[in-house]
């Protein structure tokens, strides 16, 4: 007995069957694809999302950190009180600075500064024309009663009768060299004790320096001035000191000057 042949309608049928059944399986397969593709996308897309936030919040801060020093500058410090003592002489004459004072000798004056160095050599304190004239810090000098320049140089009188810087002069005698090694200086604002190194004579037209370009030239100012001294002192230097050098007149030859050099050594702001 013979089998039935599938008909040609019966085979194309299965074919179709079997096409539309791949295909399905093919479209299910891609609809799965692009789901998984499309979840990746998404977290790729917040990652780099969260890393552009973060850069843009690293760059906040870097720019923030560079902003200029100056906003950052802190207020200045609050002087101390004035010192009851110069603010009346002030009061008295606004040109004064401090006082000088040397224990043991005549020089117990206040200090003035004025514009130039001609009005207080022959004006008093007072502003009376008078040979004696003032005891006055150098005009050239830049000072600041908070923040001492490196060298005041002052100037005064020597006297016949004592007075002004004619003691200055008596240190050129070891005896008195040794018996008055300092001298006191009261600022605006505080105490201050200077010790001395150096004594010598020099013509009144040497340059006297009152600022210095660089340490190493203080440094070397310092070191040939105590060398200069006629009576030696043991005294180390750095280019944080502080000097005061006293000149007046003297009589070794025409136009010679003393000049008495000393360091600072204390301050008192009580």
């Amino acid at each position: 007995m013979h089998k039935k042949r599938a008909s040609w309608k019966q085979i194309l049928l299965t074919a179709f069957v079997v096409i539309a059944a791949v295909g399905g399986w093919f479209g299910y397969r891609q609809y799965i694809y692009n789901e998984e593709l499309a979840r990746v996308t998404a977290a790729a897309m917040a990652v780099e999302e969260a890393r552009l936030a973060a850069a843009e919040r690293l760059h906040a801060v870097t720019v923030k950190g560079r902003r200029p020093a100056e906003a950052y500058e802190r207020p200045a410090p609050v002087p101390p009180d004035p010192r009851p003592t110069i603010v009346g002489y002030q009061d008295e004459n606004p040109d004064t600075i401090g006082y000088i004072k040397i224990d043991g000798t005549k020089v117990d004056y206040p200090v003035v500064q004025g514009t130039d160095n001609e009005y207080y050599l022959n004006y008093t304190f007072d502003h009376i024309r008078a040979t004696r004239g003032t005891i006055f810090l150098d005009y050239n000098v830049d000072y600041d009663p908070l923040d001492l320049p490196p060298h005041m140089l002052f100037h005064g009188h020597h006297m016949r009768d004592g007075s002004m810087f004619q003691n200055v002069s008596l240190y050129k005698g070891k005896a008195y060299f040794d018996e008055h090694p300092y001298i006191k200086f009261e600022t605006l604002y505080q105490d201050t004790v200077w010790q001395v190194f150096s004594v010598y004579i020099c013509d009144a037209n040497e340059y006297v320096p009152m600022s210095f370009k660089t340490e190493e030239q203080y440094l070397t100012y310092l070191a040939k001035t105590a060398e200069r001294s006629m009576f030696p002192v043991e005294m180390e230097f750095t280019a944080e000191d502080r000097i005061m050098t006293l000149n007046t007149c003297s009589y070794e030859f025409s136009g010679a000057h003393t000049l008495v050099v000393a360091k600072l050594v204390e301050v008192y702001e009580d």
